[in-house]
C-alpha cells in the first residue's frame, strides 16, 4: 500500500512540464550535515554543457512537477557540470552522462544508474529508493601491487595486445562492438608497434590496426570547421555524435601527428591541421586562453545532425551549438601540448604563439599557491592530478618545440608538486580526500590514464634531468600499472609506460648558436623524429652546461647535431636530411 501511495504522488501530475526548474544546489561536503539534519538523501545529477541526453532528461524527467515535489520531499538535489569537478567526474566517468547517483546522509552510494532515465522510470526508481535505501556495492579496481615489480612480463605484454587485437574490427577500423572513437594510448601503442625499427613485431598487423582506425576516424572530423566529433554510434564512423570535446582533440591530434611524423601520408597532416584549425578559430578566448567544448545542438529543437550538414555561411547565418566558456588548467593544457606537437611538424609560428600565450595565461590565473594548479580557480582546494598533469605535459612539449630551458624547470617543479600532492601508497590519487570526507567520498579516486600519463612524466623528465628522484617515481607508478595489468584490465597506456621505463629515449642533441639559421633548421627537423618519447636538446654554450650533463660534445666550427645512447654517440652530421638517419641507428626498440 505504501508503494502505491508513494508511486501515486510521483505519478499524479502527469507528464506536464514544470515552469521552473528544480532547486538545483552546487555540490559541497557540507550537504550531508544537512541531509542529516533533515533527514532527507542526496540526489546527484552528473552532466555536461555538451552531453544531449542531459539536456533532455532536465527537459522531461526534471521538468515533471510531481517527480519534482518528490524530489524535494526526500532530496537534496545536486547538479555538477562534470567537466568542472574531475575528482566527481572520474568518480563516476564510468556511468556516463548523464549520471544519476543517490546518496544517504552518511556518503555511501545507495543508487547509480548510466545515461538517460525517462520519467515513468525515474519516478518508480524514485520510489524503490525510498523504500529500500540500502547501499550498493561501489566498484574498485583490486590492483594488489607487488613491491619489487617495476615492469610487465612478457606474458602479460603479450596477453594485453591479444585483449586489443580481439576487440579490433578489422573491416572498419576502431575496437568495440559499436562505439567508434580515438584513445590517444591505444593509437600510440599501435603507431609504436608499426614503426619500421621495431623487432620481433608483426608490423603488418599492427599498421593495418593504426591506418584503417585513423582512416575511419577521419569521418567524423568536421569538414568544414574542422575539430574531431566525440565518437560514431555506427561501426564505419558513419554516425557521428556531434560534441566536440578538448579530450578527443587532444587524443585525435597528437595520434595523427604521430602517424604522420611515421608515414608521411598527407591525408594524416591535414586531419591533424583540421582539428586544430578548430582549436584556434573557435576555441580561444580574447585572453588567449581555451574554452572547454562545443555542445552537439544549437537548441533542444535543433539538433547537431541538422546544424553540422550546413555549409561555413549558413552555419554562421543563425544561431550555432552554444561553446563551454569555462577556461580550465587541464583542457588548456591539452591545448598547448596538441598546438606544440602540431608546429613541431609544420613550423606554423601562428601554433606555437598560441600555445604558449595560453601557457602564460593559465600560469598567471590558475596556479594555486601551493604551486598546483586549480581547475577552475587559482586556489588549493581546486587543484586537482589531471590539472597540474597537464600543465607539466604541456611545459615539456614546450621544451621540445622550443629548447627553452624554463620550460623544462618549470615541468620539474609541477612534477615535484604532483610528488609532494598527489602520490599514494599505490600510484596517484585524482586528490586527497578533505579531512571529514564521508562514505565513498572518503576514498580516493585514481584515474587510470592519469596514471598512465603521470608514470611517463616522471621518466622523461628523469631522461632529461638526470633527477634520480623522478626515476623512483616513474618506477612508483608503474608498480600500480602492472597491477592493473595482472587483473586483466586492458590498459595499452601500461604497454607504453613499461616500454620506456626499459630502454634509453631517441637523444638527438643539436650544438650550435640558437641565433644560428643552420643550428635552427638542424633543431627543426630533429623535433620531427616519430616518437614521443625523445630526449632533444640544443647545447647552445652561451647558456651553460645542458640540464643533464651526460654526454661532453665537441667545440666544432658550425652547428652539428648528434644522437646518442647507451653511452655512446654518432658521428656529427651538419644538414637536417642527416639527422633522423643518425637517431634511428641509436634508437634501440
Amino acid at each position: 500500500m505504501r508503494r502505491f501511495l508513494v508511486l501515486l504522488l510521483v505519478l499524479i501530475a502527469g507528464a506536464a512540464r514544470a515552469e521552473t526548474s528544480l532547486p538545483w544546489q552546487k555540490w559541497d561536503p557540507a550537504l550531508f550535515d544537512r541531509a542529516a539534519r533533515e533527514h532527507k538523501y542526496i540526489l546527484l545529477h552528473m552532466a555536461a554543457v555538451w552531453c544531449h541526453w542531459c539536456h533532455v532528461m532536465e527537459g522531461t524527467t526534471y521538468s515533471d512537477p510531481a517527480i519534482q515535489k518528490a524530489i524535494l520531499d526526500k532530496f537534496i538535489p545536486v547538479r555538477v557540470d562534470q567537466d568542472s569537478d574531475p575528482e566527481l567526474s572520474y568518480r563516476y566517468e564510468n556511468w556516463g552522462w548523464p549520471a544519476t547517483v543517490m546518496l544517504d546522509q552518511h556518503g555511501n552510494e545507495i543508487f547509480k544508474r548510466r545515461g538517460y532515465i525517462p520519467p515513468e522510470l525515474f519516478a518508480k526508481l524514485l520510489v524503490a529508493v525510498i523504500e529500500d535505501p540500502s547501499a550498493l556495492p561501489s566498484y574498485t579496481a583490486g590492483a594488489t601491487v607487488e613491491p619489487n615489480a617495476i615492469g610487465l612480463s612478457d606474458t602479460r605484454r603479450a596477453r594485453i595486445e591479444a585483449l586489443m587485437l580481439q576487440t579490433y574490427d578489422r573491416q572498419h577500423g576502431g575496437f568495440g562492438e559499436i562505439q567508434r572513437f580515438v584513445h590517444g594510448d591505444t593509437l600510440e601503442w599501435t603507431l609504436e608497434r608499426s614503426r619500421p625499427l621495431q623487432r620481433n613485431a608483426d608490423i603488418a598487423t599492427w599498421r593495418d590496426v593504426a591506418s584503417r582506425t585513423l582512416a575511419g576516424a577521419r569521418r567524423i572530423i568536421d569538414p568544414v570547421w574542422g575539430g574531431m566529433f566525440q565518437y560514431s554510434d555506427k561501426v564505419d564512423w558513419s554516425g557521428p555524435h556531434f560534441e566536440k570535446l578538448l579530450s578527443v582533440q587532444r587524443d585525435a591530434m597528437r595520434a595523427y601527428v604521430l602517424t604522420w611524423q611515421i608515414g608521411r601520408d598527407e591525408a594524416d597532416l591535414k586531419a591533424a591541421q583540421d582539428i586544430g584549425r578548430w582549436l584556434m578559430d573557435f576555441m580561444r578566448s580574447d585572453s588567449g586562453a581555451f574554452h572547454t567544448s562545443q555542445d552537439a545542438d544549437v537548441s533542444r529543437g535543433e539538433h547537431g545532425d541538422v546544424f553540422y550538414a550546413r555549409s561555413d555561411a549558413e552555419r554562421r547565418a543563425g544561431p550555432q551549438p552554444p561553446i563551454d566558456k569555462n577556461s580550465y588548467a587541464r583542457e588548456n593544457g591539452w591545448a598547448i601540448a596538441s598546438l606544440a606537437a602540431l608546429y613541431d611538424v609544420t613550423g606554423d609560428k601562428a601554433l606555437l604563439d598560441a600555445a604558449t600565450r595560453a601557457f602564460d595565461w593559465v600560469l598567471a590565473n590558475r596556479r594555486a599557491p601551493n604551486g598546483g594548479f586549480g581547475h577552475g580557480r587559482a586556489a588549493n582546494d581546486d587543484t586537482h592530478l589531471g590539472d597540474t598533469l597537464a600543465m607539466a605535459e604541456a611545459a615539456l612539449a614546450l621544451y621540445r618545440s622550443t629548447a627553452e630551458r624554463r620550460y623544462l624547470a618549470l615541468a620539474s617543479d609541477f612534477a615535484e608538486v604532483i610528488a609532494r600532492d598527489h602520490r599514494d601508497a599505490n600510484g596517484f590519487t585524482v586528490r586527497r580526500p578533505e579531512p571529514g570526507a564521508k562514505g565513498v567520498l572518503a576514498k580516493p579516486v585514481k584515474q587510470v590514464d592519469e596514471n598512465v600519463a603521470t608514470t611517463r612524466l616522471f621518466n622523461l623528465l628523469a631522461r632529461n634531468t638526470g633527477r634520480k628522484d623522478f626515476r623512483e617515481l616513474a618506477e612508483h607508478g608503474m608498480r600500480y600499472l602492472v597491477a592493473l595489468a595482472e587483473d586483466d584490465l586492458i590498459v595499452p597506456g601500461a604497454l607504453l609506460a613499461d616500454r620506456e621505463l626499459g630502454r634509453e629515449p631517441a637523444h638527438v642533441t643539436t650544438v650550435g648558436a640558437k641565433d644560428d639559421p643552420a643550428a635552427q633548421a638542424l633543431y627543426a627537423i630533429a623535433r620531427q623524429y616519430p616518437t614521443r618519447y625523445l630526449r632533444i636538446e640544443w647545447l647552445d654554450r652561451r647558456e651553460g652546461p645542458l640540464p643533464s650533463a651526460d654526454v661532453e660534445y665537441p667545440e666544432l666550427p658550425e652547428a652539428a647535431a648528434f644522437a646518442c645512447a647507451n653511452g655512446a654517440c654518432s658521428v656529427p652530421v651538419f644538414t637536417p636530411d642527416q639527422v633522423g638517419r643518425i637517431v634511428a641507428k641509436v634508437d634501440d626498440r
